[in-house]
């Protein structure tokens, strides 16, 4: 086995590798190539300091990067694939002693789905344990649309280049009261949420009170699915949350008893 920074042409291998990877581990390979290029070209990252391959007779097995936050010492979120075919237990160990190498202090964190077992056990062999768990959901919305009801005053609009630096600040407020604020500066955070080809700005909506922003819901198109899409981002800021203007999560039983799907996963620390 080999590990090293990829190369230049090896963009479709490693996407081909990273869907292999979401299929088994979620059943769904929804990694698009939209996604890896913006990643690649992160305005922070450096391909041949941030990110390894692991080679074997020819062929990607491994993938591994590693993403700090601003934090000191750092925080570092790191992505792992592996091969569907590869033994997880040593293409995991190879990729984590590059990342110990290139991390130095701090701490490693990593993702995955408790269903795939095979790759839990290989980053639990290593010394790595759960820190939270999250869930996937989603619900079928059918042929009756439910009209939102909202507060007096308030309306809502899509988005436009004149409010993406507002609908940053809003974010970056509303995620001081998260685990994860955002540290990202705005040129990065437009990089990921604005200057990409899946950007739709007819599904950012925004909840106006007032002439001020009050709440947003930053939304996208399934990759895989035309019919189906996502919550990229749902946030109300801190003055407005008296307002009705997001529903409280749901329980797992609440969310069964809605006709809602719980998909869950681990991270993994």
């Amino acid at each position: 086995m080999t590990l090293r920074p990829p190369r230049d042409d090896e963009f479709d291998a490693m996407l081909e590798l990273m869907n292999a990877h979401q299929l088994a581990a979620f059943g769904e390979a929804d990694y698009t190539a939209d996604d890896l290029r913006t990643w690649l070209t992160t305005p922070y990252v450096e391909v041949d300091r941030d990110i390894r391959v692991l080679e074997r007779d020819g062929r990607l097995i491994g993938y591994v990067d590693a993403d700090p936050t601003r934090n000191d010492p750092p925080l570092w979120w790191c992505d792992v694939k592996v091969d569907p075919d590869a033994h997880a237990g040593e293409v995991v160990a190879e990729l984590v002693a590059w990342l110990e190498e290139r991390t130095v202090e701090g701490r490693l964190r990593v993702w995955t789905s408790e269903d795939d077992v095979r790759t839990v056990d290989a980053f639990r062999a290593l010394g790595f344990q759960p820190v939270r768990h999250s869930y996937r959901m989603e619900i079928d919305l059918g042929d009756e649309v439910r009209e939102p009801a909202l507060p007096h005053a308030v309306s809502t609009r899509t988005a436009t280049a004149d409010d993406y630096r507002a609908v940053y600040d809003a974010a970056v407020e509303v995620w001081q009261d998260t685990n994860d604020p955002i540290d990202e500066t705005f040129e990065e955070w437009a990089h990921w949420h604005v200057e990409r080809d899946s950007y739709d700005p007819t599904l950012w909506f925004l909840a106006m009170a007032g002439g001020e922003l009050a709440g947003f819901s930053l939304c996208r198109g399934d990759p895989v699915d035309p019919k189906a899409g996502y919550v990229s981002l749902l946030g109300v800021r801190r003055r407005y949350r008296l307002l009705p203007l997001a529903r409280k999560e749901h329980t797992r039983d609440e969310a069964e008893t809605h006709g809602q799907t719980l998909f869950p996963h681990a991270v993994i620390l």
